[in-house]
């Protein structure tokens, strides 16, 4: 039953694609207010986080389907809907490490838009490419191996054996 819930929130992610990438736009606006200069504003139509506004480096990035973490979400989900359906661990440990590595995923797609907010304003759009193609993409596969690896390691840990107290019989 819970199997059919991750495939359903995968399926929802990409159906509702749009209104995610403006949430990742909105939470973007905050990343990109940190490392750059000027104002911030947000098109959430658009999906558009504005920058340096009011200085001479102002742009916007605009988060695309493809590169929204929910791309990275999906297939996080269709893993851990696998394991439940193979019942080799507990449901609440695929859980967890599917919920941690959907969190660690957002969480790098913040990071490479702060990455690329900031190399745009330093450098333009050299800045934004190399941000973008090579560093972007070098965070986003970190990001998933990351994730993919906190799926693993949580879903599949072995509970450790009880050890009684010292001089406690049990």
């Amino acid at each position: 039953m819970l199997a059919a819930a991750l495939l359903l929130t995968a399926g929802a992610l990409y159906a509702f694609n749009g209104w995610f990438r403006s949430v990742e736009a909105a939470l973007g606006e905050h990343v990109v207010g940190l490392v750059t200069t000027g104002n911030t504003t947000l098109n959430w139509d658009d999906a558009v986080a504005f920058f340096g506004l009011g200085t001479e480096r102002a742009m916007g990035l605009r988060i695309t389907a493809g590169c929204s973490s929910a791309m990275l979400i999906i297939p996080l989900l269709l893993v851990g809907a696998g394991f439940m359906l193979s019942r080799r661990a507990p449901v609440t440990r695929i859980l967890a490490g599917t919920a941690i590595g959907a969190a660690l995923l957002v969480l790098t797609n913040q990071l490479r838009f702060g990455l690329i907010a900031s190399f745009s304003q330093k450098w333009g759009y050299e800045g934004f490419g190399w941000a973008h193609t090579v560093i972007g993409s070098i965070v986003s596969l970190v990001g998933v191996a990351v994730s993919v690896t906190v799926l693993l390691l949580v879903a599949m840990r072995r509970a450790k054996p009880r050890t009684p107290l010292n001089g406690v019989s049990g």
